[in-house]
């Protein structure tokens, strides 16, 4: 045990447990966001792109629930400063401000295009006139999730690694 509050995690940084889970569970929505979009874009496998947009849209909804009640109870900042009562950096401060940007913006617009597009294209998922709207739309909330995980990333090795 570290002495910092929580479970220690298993990457071999200061991070706690969630956070090394949170940063394996956004590479894993960033490859399957990537392998949905080239099933649907060059396969047309509608389907498959409806089936795996909706798991990844419930599973990374229970993963973030589970990893704010975990944040909430045990805290990051003693860990990202090396030190119990320790205090964050500027620069892990603005890479934590920058990634809660993108995510806010996520968490807003993914839900929204993913319930628009059950609702507009049925079962099964076909092209129709809602598609216009969800090829304007889609590509920037899966933007918005890439962006997302990056600044994930960024976070975590300035708070955690270094």
């Amino acid at each position: 045990m570290s002495g910092f509050p929580g479970v220690d995690g298993f990457l071999g940084t200061r991070a706690s447990l969630a956070m090394d889970m949170m940063v394996l569970v956004m590479a894993l929505v960033v490859v399957v966001l990537a392998w949905s979009v080239y099933a649907v874009r060059s396969r047309r496998k509608f389907r498959w792109h409806k089936v795996a947009q909706i798991l990844l849209g419930s599973g990374l909804l229970v993963a973030v629930v589970l990893f704010e009640i975990d944040v909430r109870f045990n805290g990051w900042q003693d860990r990202a400063a090396g030190v119990v009562g320790g205090s964050a950096s500027a620069a892990v401060w603005t890479a934590l401000i920058v990634h809660l940007a993108c995510a806010v913006f996520s968490v807003a617009l993914w839900p929204v295009v993913i319930v628009r597009a059950v609702r507009a294209f049925g079962s099964p998922p076909e092209p129709g006139a809602h598609s216009a709207s969800h090829r304007r739309w889609a590509p920037i909330a899966a933007i918005g999730m890439t962006l997302t995980a990056v600044t994930s990333w960024v976070f975590y090795v300035l708070a955690f690694a270094v």
